[in-house]
């Protein structure tokens, strides 16, 4: 677990990363430029893209900027994926040069698959790509993003150079409990994005009396049980202060009952909908827990 904002966490093939960083699904390349810039500029140093969000010439500008105020490259992490239409070696490669290319740095951090293919033979052929490229130099550290147990399983039994990170959307409401512990046994750092569940889990109740204690935001608990867990939490945000909010988590440690606590939202949510939805079908004559 990082206890600082300049902390990193090591990879499997002896880099490193930065604990928390700043996601840029949704935001348009002409904003990117300004919101990268903005985001280095107030401490973060992990910057999250992708081929399929159209940003990446922005998102280069902006780490280019922040290079140019004064930040260094090197402790700067920058991550970017490979679309659903660019899987296969050959595509891949090519894909793999036009990111490098919109990013215009002199090396990416950390290149993953988008999505795994449902097609035979594809997604390793697709990895064979990345194991090149991190082999050539343009890219350091290779890894996935949305990738089930088996998926994983199916990679590492095809593949020379095991992933560093697997990205999945993980937060109390997706907690990917199996895929995460799939992970952390074969050293396989994991990377959650929508961690506030698009603004779902900052109205539970739990979180709310939680964050009333250590006079913080229901946003800053939720990251906080993030990196508590070790995941590496990417939240999304285009307000200067909510940027600056998002990463003043390390003043205060959850306990372990509170951990638990937000870790069960999701279950007890639905234990207590069980609850009223079989009181609901005692009134009406029905078990709706065994209807069809």
């Amino acid at each position: 677990m990082v206890k600082s904002l300049m902390d990193r966490m090591p990879l499997n093939d002896g880099f490193t990363i930065p604990g928390i960083g700043y996601g840029t699904w949704n935001v348009s390349n002409d904003e990117a430029e300004e919101m990268v810039f903005m985001a280095i500029m107030r401490g973060y140093r992990l910057i999250d893209t992708g081929s399929m969000y159209g940003n990446e010439v922005g998102v280069g500008r902006g780490i280019h900027k922040a290079i140019n105020a004064g930040i260094s490259r090197d402790d700067i992490f920058v991550v970017t994926k490979l679309g659903k239409d660019d899987m296969g070696f050959e595509k891949a490669t090519d894909a793999i040069r036009a990111s490098y290319d919109r990013l215009g740095l002199k090396y990416i951090d950390l290149f993953l698959i988008h999505f795994p293919s449902p097609d035979e033979g594809v997604t390793a052929a697709t990895w064979k790509a990345l194991e090149e490229a991190k082999d050539s130099g343009i890219v350091r550290s290779i890894g996935v993003s949305n990738f089930m147990r088996g998926d994983l399983k199916e990679l590492l039994e095809n593949s020379r150079i095991k992933p560093v990170v697997n990205q999945l959307e993980i937060n109390p409401f997706n907690l990917m409990e199996e895929v995460d512990d799939f992970g952390y046994d074969n050293n396989i750092m994991t990377m959650a994005y929508s961690p506030l569940a698009k603004g779902r889990a900052l109205e539970d109740g739990k979180v709310m009396k939680i964050a009333e204690k250590y006079n913080k935001t229901p946003a800053q608990i939720i990251l906080r049980w993030a990196v508590q867990r070790d995941l590496i939490p990417i939240p999304k945000t285009k307000d200067a202060d909510r940027m600056k909010e998002n990463l003043d988590l390390f003043d205060f440690s959850l306990t372990d009952e509170e951990l638990e606590r937000i870790t069960r939202i999701k279950k007890d949510s639905n234990f207590v909908k069980g609850h009223q939805d079989h009181n609901l079908g005692k009134r009406i004559g029905v078990d709706i827990r065994n209807s069809k």
